[in-house]
């Protein structure tokens, strides 16, 4: 039996499958933050919203303090490292991998603009139905949310860790009552994606993340407690069987500039 939805019945169904594209991103750093994240917020947005075949489009800023939270386990990294800090990830849902290719043909004024508020930018797809959404849509009612950046551990195989994040780890955070939950598991990076002009694509393998999960809860508080739902001990003990880090950041804000198909 699937665990307990939201209201604490039994799930009936399972999670809706997607077909996405992650970026993990660095802003500027010759750029005051507030500068950078209005312009991804608004400039940049503009010339994403023209592209073709987006069903979503979410840009997650991530805190520059309110990070490395995750509970720690031998072997499973979970500090944040100076020297490879997300300031923030693009949520982009599509409707197929063709679609992915399709609007890629469009998008060179967006390529074009990335230079202008980002340095780092690493565009991560989904396999076909590789993304998982665990309830439905964009939830603004929920007032925290947490991003987890999860690394696989070498000599793990593909689907061993996509069991682990969407069946263990996934599941685990649905018995435990989050909300708004979406995980993520990408194919290998290429830099086929990653083409923009002016803006770094280096990603080392020892930095390099693998999934992603996302949820919400009431509060930060809120986000504690997990660490003491029965389920999150459980996975928790488990983690260091399929990945080798697990970063957790606050989500300081999103701005959902496509939602489920409808342009704001």
């Amino acid at each position: 039996m699937w665990p307990p939805s939201q209201n604490g019945e039994p799930m009936t169904s399972q999670p809706t499958r997607t077909t996405s594209l992650l970026s993990p991103l660095t802003l500027r750093t010759d750029l005051p933050r507030e500068v950078a994240t209005d312009y991804w917020a608004n400039q940049h947005a503009a010339k994403v919203i023209k592209l073709p075949n987006l069903q979503e489009y979410n840009q997650r800023l991530l805190s520059t303090t309110d990070h490395g939270y995750w509970p720690a386990t031998p072997a499973v990294g979970t500090a944040i490292p100076e020297d490879f800090r997300v300031d923030g990830f693009a949520e982009i849902r599509f409707s197929s991998v063709p679609s992915i290719l399709a609007t890629s043909l469009h998008s060179r004024e967006v390529m074009l603009d990335e230079q202008n508020v980002f340095g780092r930018v690493l565009g991560q797809i989904t396999a076909p139905g590789g993304g998982r959404w665990w309830t439905d849509g964009f939830d603004d009612a929920v007032g925290h949310h947490t991003a987890l950046l999860v690394r696989r551990r070498q000599g793990v195989r593909g689907p061993s860790f996509r069991k682990f994040v969407h069946d263990k780890l996934g599941c685990a955070l649905l018995s435990a009552g989050v909300k708004d939950l979406r995980t993520y598991t990408f194919l290998p990076y290429t830099a086929l994606v990653n083409n923009s002009p002016g803006v770094a694509h280096d990603y080392p393998a020892q930095h390099r993340y693998h999934g992603v999960v996302l949820f919400g809860t009431d509060h930060r508080a809120a986000v504690d407690e997990l660490f003491e739902h029965a389920a999150i001990i459980a996975v928790v003990e488990q983690q260091h069987t399929a990945v080798s880090a697990v970063h957790a950041y606050t989500v300081e804000r999103t701005v959902p500039v496509i939602r489920t198909g409808t342009r704001s």
